[in-house]
């Protein structure tokens, strides 16, 4: 009933990936509506919402949705939330996010003796960048991992606050709006009445 008639391709669907149809402001305003109209407490929706996108500086980037399911599932986060959190990880934040994890992964390998001085070449390339990956995969892929679920672990108290607030902001707003709605309507009707 709601399929496409076209269906679209597979280079269509990586455009609107990397840079949505309706754009990214239209997209995110979609995306905080829906989030704030669900029907869970504000608590709930920002654990969720912090599970998701804390979980984006891991670099197991086809599990994000899953992992933060998993998670909001367990500390008894909102599921839709949280797949809404992993948003914040996207083709534009996933360099800084990585970088950080890599860094800091990296620091704490070099900290406890283990090697993983991670050089990065002047010119990198997508050969450059697929040769380090076969032929060292460990010694990039254990410090991003550490560093990735450590930068998680850090960045989600402060993500589970800022969540929390503007969502409980957002949905006493909303309430606001919609008990004015009312006294409106209900002081027109008593108005015609007379």
């Amino acid at each position: 009933m709601f399929k496409r008639r076209i269906k679209l391709t597979i280079l269509q669907r990586a455009r609107d990936f990397l840079w949505p149809k309706m754009g990214w402001v239209r997209s995110l305003k979609y995306m905080v509506k829906r989030t704030v109209r669900l029907s869970d407490s504000s608590h709930k929706i920002a654990l969720g919402l912090a599970f998701g996108a804390s979980i984006s500086f891991t670099p197991l980037v086809g599990t994000h949705m899953m992992q933060a399911g998993v998670l909001a599932f367990l500390f008894r986060g909102n599921l839709l939330a949280a797949a809404v959190g992993t948003v914040v990880g996207n083709p534009w934040t996933f360099p800084f996010m990585w970088l950080a994890a890599i860094s800091l992964g990296s620091w704490l390998f070099g900290l406890f003796g283990l090697p993983a001085d991670i050089y990065l070449p002047k010119e990198m390339s997508l050969s450059v960048w697929w040769e380090l990956i076969t032929k060292e995969p460990l010694r990039i892929f254990l410090p991003w991992f550490l560093g990735g679920y450590l930068c998680a672990l850090l960045s989600f108290p402060p993500l589970y606050f800022l969540f929390f607030y503007l969502v409980r902001g957002a949905k006493l707003a909303r309430r606001k709006a919609r008990q004015s709605k009312l006294y409106k309507q209900a002081k027109d009707m008593t108005g015609q009445d007379k």
